[in-house]
């Protein structure tokens, strides 16, 4: 994620990992990745209530067939499973967007987790 096109939001993604495979903190280098992204092209307005927001879902890492679930989304966006993409008017306040990958050709899982705060501006 390029942090100067969320200023507030956060990313975190944690991939499962096998007890055998070391430090929880140093993830393998081959670890499946969950990244969020946008769209949108003005940072000034992307976390504004009332301005449309779209959020992608990139991962990397993959042997290409993944499978995302939501699995916490503010209840004024909603899911495009086609484009991997999060959408919505938001409203006011703190929020938090996570989703759980699959890998189908390895079986690893990973959770990425963005929390992020819409300004009333």
């Amino acid at each position: 994620m390029t942090c100067y096109l969320f200023r507030t939001l956060v990313f975190l993604a944690v991939a499962a990992l096998p007890a055998n495979a070391g430090s929880l903190l140093q993830p393998p280098a081959d670890a499946l990745r969950v990244e969020f992204t946008s769209p949108d092209t003005s940072p000034a307005e992307r976390l504004k209530a009332g301005q449309p927001l779209t959020v992608g879902v990139v991962v990397t890492r993959s042997t290409g067939a993944v499978q995302i679930v939501p699995t916490s989304t503010p209840d004024w966006m909603t899911y495009d499973a086609a484009s991997c993409q999060f959408s919505g008017v938001p409203v006011p306040g703190e929020h938090e967007l996570s989703v759980r990958v699959t890998d189908a050709g390895t079986g690893q899982s990973a959770t990425g987790i963005l929390s992020f705060n819409i300004d009333t501006r």
